[in-house]
């Protein structure tokens, strides 16, 4: 059945992606909510059926930033890239190949790897740039599993969007009950560290508090990453509104 892309998703009816989802429809500090169909988030997006790319054309998807690393991106390309709806843009958030941390024989906690990617400065100014500077419609970005890195990102914008923490958390958390595909990998692979296939609370946690107690705010963040005041307000305004952040 061909699912109604003018309508507002939560999760969106793919088939081929499990973890794509809306950051629509938040509360916001402004008296508003999150604006739809602006901002998506979502897990690998390789193996996108017809169907899928005719609906997020059709959801009016213009562009694609996509978080992988070198190794990711050849080995599993992103399908949207060829397609002429929407341009692809590819800012590595991580410092060395995935591959090493999802099969490294050390533990792993999550909310330490999150923090790391905060102070991971090289593209976030990059990242924000190109948010702002965005073709009008809606904007996606995504990792491999839509989780970690993903999930850095998804934090940063609705916490400048002036979104409660309980939210944002509570949107991280949702990712492991949709990728139904990751809850048998600690029997597939001996090896993978428990940690990357869930998504509890006290990992993204973690980094939302490092960044509240060493910047005070996103805002004071994103200008020490190197990104501009009228960057910053550009991205808000995509996300909640002209109206509502002049009314502030």
């Amino acid at each position: 059945m061909v699912k109604n892309a003018k309508l507002n998703w939560v999760r969106l009816p793919l088939e081929s992606v499990e973890n794509c989802r809306e950051l629509g429809g938040y509360n916001t500090q402004y008296g508003e909510q999150t604006k739809w169909h602006e901002l998506l988030r979502s897990s690998d997006m390789s193996k996108l059926t017809q169907n899928d790319i005719d609906f997020f054309r059709a959801y009016g998807v213009k562009t694609v930033i996509d978080l992988r690393g070198e190794d990711e991106t050849q080995e599993s390309p992103n399908v949207l890239i060829n397609e002429e709806f929407c341009t692809y843009y590819n800012f590595p958030l991580i410092t060395e190949q995935v591959s090493n941390i999802a099969f490294s024989t050390e533990k792993v906690f999550m909310g330490d790897f999150y923090v790391k990617l905060l102070e991971n400065n090289k593209v976030i100014s990059q990242i924000f740039d190109r948010i702002a500077h965005a073709e009008d419609g809606a904007i996606i970005f995504h990792c491999a599993a839509g989780k970690d890195r993903t999930g850095i990102l998804a934090m940063l914008l609705l916490s400048l969007a002036g979104v409660e923490k309980k939210d944002i958390l509570s949107n991280y958390e949702v990712s492991y009950t949709n990728l139904e595909s990751m809850h048998n990998l600690d029997k597939l692979y001996k090896d993978v560290p428990m940690e990357l296939i869930y998504s509890k609370r006290e990992y993204l946690e973690k980094a939302y508090d490092y960044l509240i107690t060493n910047y005070e705010t996103v805002e004071q963040y994103l200008l020490a990453k190197g990104v501009d005041q009228e960057t910053i307000t550009v991205v808000k305004t995509r996300i909640v509104g002209k109206d509502s952040v002049m009314a502030v």
